[in-house]
Order: structure tokens, then C-alpha cells, then sequence
């Protein structure tokens, strides 16, 4: 086959074909365009050299006919998606720069058994995307938190209140402050609250969950009481010796 029309030959009688790590990389063009030249080259068209498609292209071509000739594994030709497993209780979804091997190691299980339960091969193209199944025994890191939902608050208070309730709670000489942090993180409004703090003093409830319950605050709809969040801010004051937790 002369591949010289179509810049892939070094022109010495040698045609350069990619390796397989060019190949698998995914960095070869569309596939389908690819092929699609392949096709109309070496099929019955006598002027091969009119022909000339872009280099990603040209690298598409030389995959394909890698792996015809070479036996080159190539996003061109292999399964384009692992076939998994649809009862899979452990899932994974591929990131960049992502390997069967690395995906292996990630999660801490052997590459055979990951291939295994995917009814997979090494040369099993992976995009960015797919979803694997991973192995029962598989280490998987800990999801995060999703952010808070509360519903409305059962009293409303207004900022004349909220502010009075906070000059209640903390001694005279840290009230000022108390006020000031209070205003800048809420504005005063005790029903405040986004994904993960709440209340008057934007008591981060995600962060601060466990120790929380160990003062009886068991939801963080609780922290949407003026009072309950200013006694869990000045707790929180003293636990921290200063206001570090606004800082």
C-alpha cells in the first residue's frame, strides 16, 4: 500500500506508522472522518496525490492502518465503551488523563480484576465520562456532604431582635464585635442560610456537625433560631478562643 500520497511515508521506502501510546491517547481526529478518508484513498481513485487531509486526520489514517497491519490497539477500531456491568453496586466515572491502570490504582484493586468485572481489555478505549463498575472490594473516597435544604423557620425575627438577642447572649465587652460579625455575615437576618452555614453567624453546619450534636443541636434548621444561633456562635467563640472562625 503507498501511503506517500497522504504524507504518512518517509519517503525511503519506510512508512512511519504511530505508536500505540499515540494511538490510544485519543489525539488522532475524528475517528468516523478518519476512516472515512482511509476509504476513499485506498479504494479506486487513481490521483492519490490530490489528496492531502489535515494532520490529525493523516494520524487517524496511520492508526487505523496500525492496527490493521500491526495489530495496534486504536480508539478507531476498539469498543468504544466499556460493556461494564448493569448490576454494579460500585460505580466510577472517567476523568482526564485516566487509564485502566490508573483507575486501578485509585481504587486500590488489581487491573485484572477491574478489566474483570468491566468484561473489558487493556485496549479498551476509556472517555472521558464513561461510567465503569468497580470491583466490591474497591476504595472509594467519602462523598461530599450535599448542600443543606431547610425549610422556612417556625419564628421570625427581625433585625432589631436578632440584634437584641445577641447583645443577651454575649458579655458586654465581646458584644460589639458579636454585633458587627453578625451583620456582616447575615445582615441581621436569623432565617439566612446557603449550602452550608446558617443563621445569624453563618454557623457552618457541614464543618461542624459532630460537635454540634454534642450541644444538642441535632439539625441545622435549629441554627435558624436567633437565639439557638447566637448561643452556638459564642460556644463556638470559646471553643475557638477568639473569633478564628470568622476570620
Amino acid at each position: 500500500m503507498d501511503l506517500a500520497p497522504l504524507g504518512l511515508s518517509t519517503g525511503m521506502g519506510d512508512t512511519l506508522l504511530p505508536s500505540q501510546e499515540r494511538c490510544q491517547s485519543g489525539r488522532m481526529g475524528r475517528p468516523a472522518k478518519a476512516l472515512s478518508v482511509l476509504k476513499r484513498t485506498v479504494g479506486s481513485n487513481p490521483t492519490l496525490s490530490a489528496m492531502r487531509p489535515s494532520r490529525r486526520a493523516r494520524l487517524g489514517i496511520m492508526c487505523a492502518v496500525a492496527s490493521m497491519l500491526l495489530g495496534i490497539s486504536s480508539p478507531v477500531l476498539a469498543q468504544s465503551q466499556p460493556s461494564g456491568n448493569a448490576n454494579c453496586k460500585l460505580t466510577y466515572s472517567v476523568v482526564k488523563n485516566d487509564s485502566w491502570s490508573r483507575i486501578a490504582g485509585k481504587v486500590k484493586v488489581t487491573m485484572k480484576s477491574l478489566l474483570l468485572i468491566n468484561k473489558a481489555k487493556s485496549s479498551t478505549f476509556l472517555q472521558i465520562g464513561d461510567v465503569i463498575c468497580l470491583p466490591k472490594d474497591a476504595v472509594v473516597a467519602s462523598a461530599t456532604p450535599a448542600g443543606l435544604k431547610l425549610a422556612a423557620p417556625t419564628t421570625i425575627y427581625t433585625a432589631a431582635q436578632s440584634e437584641a438577642i445577641i447583645r443577651e447572649v454575649f458579655p458586654d465587652n465581646l458584644e460589639a464585635t458579636a454585633v458587627a460579625i453578625a451583620k456582616r455575615e447575615s445582615h441581621l437576618n436569623a432565617a439566612d442560610w446557603n449550602s452550608c452555614c446558617v443563621g445569624l453567624f453563618a454557623i457552618n453546619y457541614v464543618a461542624h456537625q459532630k460537635w454540634l450534636t454534642s450541644i444538642g443541636i441535632k439539625s441545622a434548621h435549629e441554627l435558624l433560631d436567633a437565639r439557638v444561633n447566637a448561643q452556638t456562635a459564642y460556644t463556638l467563640y470559646k471553643r475557638s478562643d477568639g473569633w478564628g472562625a470568622w476570620e
